[in-house]
């Protein structure tokens, strides 16, 4: 059970960890939480549907092919979650163990569970300066001849630089993974998140930017490695044998999403493009009065691209305030900004320790063979993702949010800066 603090004002405070459902309820009858969620109107409709049909109704594949048509790509599996999505991409690509993924470092496990389970190595290399999105130069500079994959992470809403991370793969034959869980609807050069890369994951969990309960999907162009996919995740990995019935002849697991899940996610994708523009609008608006704020800076979006903001979040300067980091988000949460926090744990080749004993230990697959050589999982082995990471404040950010909502917001962050500053 999560853990609460009171804070002087009688509310309750969550630790920053917190995630999901806890991390995102309102505390102030002034700002709005996430939730409750609004729901698709069509939601009970599409619901009533899969009961009365008696669970025979066909919602997974109108949710699929909806999702599909949205993107423009032919084919999409619907799973239990992105972590899920990545996994059913990982289980087909029959890479060997010990080959290696490059992800980005701020990221979530989720990006990496599904290449950890097939026993392949992922790789962390920097960010950009200032940023989360993985640097394309430092992609380069970490392939070997054991690297099969890259898993660009659209992180906080805004994606990653495609073309250059598309000419990379090019140049050395690697499959681009894009994980789009965050960044459903942005766009980079007028092009959909999830409409570049070889496949593209999703997520559709309850906090989401479309959120539908539980699910996610799994999105591609390539016929034959949907129909890997497809094997792996609806038939675990069976073939028809004559004769005999159902034979494994690859590892697969049971991964489809389930038909309520799809009704609603169906249901919130239909309303997820107002949405967007909604939370596009209001972020950009307080991104303007956080320029005005000495000693912070907003996320910075590039021109060529558009942020779909399922997390805002803003830099700040720590040699213009008095306080820590973890102090001013303290203070801003406690102002009524409810998950106000630092995100330190998105840190991943920090935030695996059990990895950095494996290799250290070159327990299986960090033997040689199959490994190629010695690995170490370590914080300041990305530090511009830790630099980044060790000055962003931010909380989860919700359509709901009005104009009035936005200046309430740019006066509570004013007035911690203004009481801190140095």
């Amino acid at each position: 059970m999560t853990e609460r603090t009171g804070n002087k004002a009688g509310r309750e405070e969550l630790p920053d960890s917190s995630f999901g459902a806890a991390a995102m309820a309102p505390s102030t009858e002034e700002l709005p939480g996430v939730y409750p969620r609004e729901m698709g109107p069509n939601s009970m409709h599409y619901l009533q549907e899969v009961v009365d049909s008696g669970l025979a109704s066909d919602m997974v594949g109108r949710f699929t092919t909806y999702l599909a048509a949205m993107h423009d790509l032919p084919y999409c599996i619907g799973t239990t979650g992105c972590t899920q999505a990545i996994m059913a991409a990982m289980m087909a690509f029959d890479f060997e163990h010990g080959d290696e993924i490059i992800v980005s470092p701020i990221s979530d496990y989720g990006s990496i569970a599904g290449a950890l389970f097939e026993n392949y190595i992922p790789v962390f290399v920097d960010t950009l300066p200032g940023t989360a999105l993985i640097d394309p130069a430092a992609i380069e500079a970490g392939i070997t001849d054991r690297t099969r994959a890259i898993i660009a992470v659209h992180k906080l809403g805004l994606p990653c630089d495609m073309d250059a991370i598309m000419a990379i793969a090019e140049r050395h034959n690697l499959i681009v993974i894009e994980d789009v869980c965050q960044a459903i609807l942005a766009t980079y050069k007028g092009r959909l998140a999830g409409t570049m890369g070889h496949v593209a994951c999703f997520s559709f969990d309850s906090e989401k930017t479309c959120g539908g309960d539980v699910g996610g999907a799994v999105l591609t162009r390539d016929e034959a490695l949907h129909g890997k996919m497809a094997n792996r995740v609806i038939a675990r990995g069976a073939v028809q044998r004559p004769g005999f019935g159902r034979e494994y002849s690859h590892r697969g697991f049971a991964l489809q999403i389930p038909q309520c899940s799809a009704a609603t996610t169906l249901a919130n994708l239909e309303i997820l493009p107002r949405q967007i523009e909604a939370r596009q609008r209001s972020a950009q608006m307080l991104d303007e009065r956080i320029t005005q704020i000495p000693g912070l800076a907003p996320y910075i979006v590039p021109e060529d691209r558009t942020h779909s903001y399922w997390m805002y979040g803003f830099l700040v300067d720590p040699e213009q305030f008095a306080c820590t980091i973890d102090e001013f988000a303290t203070q801003v949460a406690a102002g009524g900004i409810q998950g106000t926090g630092v995100a330190r744990y998105y840190l991943m080749p920090a935030g695996v320790p059990f990895l950095d004993r494996m290799a250290s230990t070159k327990a299986y697959p960090y033997c040689q063979p199959p490994a190629s050589h010695e690995y170490r999982y370590r914080g300041d082995s990305v530090p511009h993702a830790q630099d980044f990471l060790e000055r962003w404040v931010r909380w989860f950010w919700t359509e709901k949010y009005t104009d009035e909502h936005v200046e309430l917001m740019a006066a509570i962050i004013r007035d911690v800066a203004n009481r801190n500053r140095r």
